[in-house]
């Protein structure tokens, strides 16, 4: 017995020494794992922050592939801008490419000139007791001979055949005024007749070569200095107004045709539709405005530093319009201030350019089918006013507008598609300006009087572009207010048919045109 539990003991304690050991063999297991988890745990970590840094740069260079894919789609957007999508004019297409007819208008196929069976036209022979000058042409040179034998010796027949010459001489005409001097034979008093402002100096430049110099300047756009060496050139040099002489003139006229002015802005306010623009020009190397107002008869120009609401109070138009009156503008939203009551008409012309602007910047198709549906429109209305129709059908203004709220629909639904595609920003603008200013934009399909465009406008302010690009700058708001009045007088006449170098003749003698005169039932 004493020996079977000593076997058992010894069995025990070799049993338990195994297990101390298990324990121990345990025990390092146990730090392996705690070491193997901590280490997968640092390189789960290791892993994610590799993951977050690669995923960082993939993100930040997709951001830049996507960058330069947009600067890549404006800079074909913008070499692909003319006068189709854009303001551009065709001027300032670049060399290369293909200019573009910046309205309606489309080629015939024809080609230029007289058509088969086209009357030609030429100029009258004048009345005999026209004719200025007779110049025989005879036996005025040494080869002159018979075209038969070469034969010398011939004789007059007395016959002749007649050809007729327009020409223009430059005569310079020196005219003496005599202003008489009377006694009065009540009073004793010795007096002189009247004489007029524009001879106050002992000698000075008459009124013709006066009107020359202010529609070089403010019709041709020529600069100072070459309307002085122009009227040098044709008087033979016996006239040389300096450049000085022609900046007085423009200060000058403009001073006496202030009242001019105020008249026809007077009569402008009552027109029922009344057209507006502006344009930039340079004044002392700094923009500044060039404003129009105006009709079909009535051109009215300012001039100011800035081109903003304070300038356009200072013309005093716009704020004296009624509610019975309509303007016509390219989407001004000046116009809209509450402070005005006229109702506002939008250019159709502007807006059929921004949608191929947004057509070729997206390549979206829903303002292309608008620019299509606009131009449509327009081409049937302008056939009913030929044939004297006075308006549009119900039914069809109903079809118009249905299908501009499909076209406003698919913008939407194709901007939705590609929110970062770009032209998108520009895109949901003119979805959003559409819809705001709808009835602005499309009243001329219910009244047929209503114009359709602002191109009369930028007609009016055509002219100063031009000058911009031949003379340069205005040296002064003066100088440019100056250039204004005097354009204002100038083309107030033309449009009613009064000859722009007569007018400036009785401008420079000190009785212009008036506005009545002009409007009056003569003209």
């Amino acid at each position: 017995m004493a020996k079977y539990t000593g076997n058992l003991r010894r069995d025990f304690d070799k049993a338990t020494a195994e297990i101390s050991k298990l324990k121990d063999r345990i025990l390092g297991y146990q730090e392996q794992v705690s070491s193997l988890r901590e280490e997968a745990r640092r390189l789960r970590i290791a892993k994610d922050s590799q993951k977050e840094k690669y995923e960082g740069a993939l993100a930040e260079k997709d951001a830049i592939i996507k960058e330069l894919q947009n600067r890549l789609a404006h800079a074909e957007a913008i070499n692909n801008h003319d006068g189709t999508n854009t303001g551009t004019p065709t001027s300032q297409t670049p060399p290369g490419k293909k200019k573009v007819v910046p309205n309606s208008r489309r080629g015939s196929g024809r080609k230029k000139g007289g058509q088969p069976g086209h009357k030609k036209h030429f100029l009258t022979e004048p009345d005999e007791s026209e004719v200025t000058d007779i110049v025989g042409h005879g036996d005025d040179s040494e080869g002159f001979a018979c075209p038969v034998c070469s034969g010398r010796n011939y004789v007059p027949t007395g016959e002749c055949e007649t050809k007729y010459e327009y020409d223009v001489r430059i005569n310079v005409v020196k005219i003496r005024h005599e202003f008489y001097y009377y006694k009065c034979q009540d009073c004793g008093t010795v007096f002189r007749s009247a004489i007029p402002p524009q001879l106050k100096e002992g000698a000075q430049y008459g009124s013709t070569l006066q009107a020359l110099a202010l529609s070089l300047v403010n019709t041709v756009n020529a600069p100072m200095n070459k309307t002085s060496m122009f009227l040098s050139g044709i008087t033979g040099g016996e006239l040389s107004p300096c450049e000085g002489y022609a900046a007085k003139l423009q200060g000058r006229a403009a001073k006496a045709l202030l009242q001019f002015r105020e008249d026809l802005r007077l009569r402008l306010i009552t027109r029922a539709i009344v057209y507006w623009d502006d344009t930039v020009v340079m004044i002392n190397t700094n923009h500044a405005c060039f404003r129009f107002y105006g009709d079909e008869s009535i051109a009215y120009y300012t001039a100011h530093m800035h081109k903003d609401m304070e300038s356009i109070d200072d013309d005093n138009i716009l704020s004296l319009l009624t509610s019975g009156t309509k303007t016509m503008h390219d989407h001004n939203k000046v116009n809209y201030n509450e402070k005005f009551s006229f109702d506002n008409l939008e250019c159709n012309q502007h807006l059929q350019r921004d949608c191929q602007k947004n057509s070729d910047d997206t390549c979206h198709t829903w303002s292309s089918d608008l620019k299509e549906l606009i131009t449509a429109a327009i081409s049937d209305r302008n056939g009913l006013i030929a044939r004297e129709t006075p308006a549009f059908t119900d039914a069809y203004i109903a079809d118009f507008h249905q299908k501009l709220d499909r076209a406003l629909s698919k913008g939407w639904k194709e901007n939705a598609a590609e929110p970062d595609n770009y032209g998108a920003s520009f895109e949901r603008t003119l979805l959003r300006r559409i819809a705001e200013y709808r009835r602005n934009y499309f009243m001329w399909l219910e009244d047929f009087s209503l114009p359709t465009t602002n191109n009369l406008s930028e007609r009016g302010l055509r002219g100063i572009k031009s000058r911009m690009k031949i003379s340069g700058q205005f040296e002064s708001v003066t100088a440019a207010d100056n250039h204004a009045v005097i354009r204002t007088y100038i083309e107030t006449c033309r449009r009613n048919g009064i000859n722009e170098i007569n007018a400036l003749q009785r401008l420079s003698a000190g009785s212009p045109y008036t506005v009545s005169e002009i409007f009056s039932t003569s003209h």
